[in-house]
C-alpha cells in the first residue's frame, strides 16, 4: 500500500480516536498507532511522519488522560523522543542555520520547516515530559522555533 492508502486508513482511525465521546478510543487508538508503525516499516511514510502524526496524537489523546493508557507506544517521553531523534540536527544548530526569503535559501528554508514539523509536536508535549534531558531539549527547541520558516 503506498502513502495515501495508508493515510486513508489513519486519517479516519485517529479522528474516531480523538472524538469527544468516543465510546471505542482504545480500539481506535490501537488501529492508529499500529497503523503509522506498519505504515513507516513498510516505508510508505518517512519516520517524520510518523513521529509527528505520533506526537499529534499523543496530544490530542491528553485531554482524555494519559495517552499511554490507550498504547503504550503514546508515552510522552518517547513520542518527545522520537520527535528529536529524526531532526537531524540540534536547536543550536537550528539557530545557527543562516536563511533568508529568496531563492537561493528556499532548499535551506524547505530543510528548516521539515525540522519545524517535527519539533513543533513534540515541544507541545513538554508539560508532560518526565526526563529532564528531554525537557532541556525541548525548551531550546521551543526558544529556537519561532524564528525558524
Amino acid at each position: 500500500m503506498d502513502a495515501n492508502g495508508w493515510l486513508g486508513l489513519i486519517e479516519p482511525a485517529t479522528l474516531h480516536a480523538t472524538a469527544p465521546r468516543s465510546p471505542d478510543r482504545p480500539a481506535w487508538t490501537r488501529l492508529t498507532v499500529a497503523a503509522l508503525e506498519t505504515a513507516r516499516m513498510t516505508g510508505a511514510l518517512t519516520g517524520r511522519e510518523v513521529a509527528a502524526r505520533m506526537a499529534h496524537l499523543c496530544r490530542a489523546l491528553a485531554r482524555y488522560g494519559a495517552p499511554e493508557a490507550y498504547d503504550p507506544a503514546l508515552r510522552p517521553d518517547r513520542v518527545a523522543r522520537a520527535c528529536l531523534d529524526v531532526t537531524g540536527m540540534t536547536a543550536a544548530q537550528a539557530a545557527a542555520t543562516p536563511w533568508r526569503l529568496r531563492a537561493a535559501d528556499v532548499a535551506v528554508m524547505r530543510d528548516l520547516r521539515r525540522v519545524r514539523n517535527v519539533v513543533a509536536p513534540a515541544v507541545a508535549l513538554a508539560d508532560r515530559i518526565e526526563d529532564t534531558g528531554t525537557r532541556r531539549e525541548l525548551a531550546a527547541w521551543r526558544a529556537v522555533l519561532p524564528r525558524l520558516p
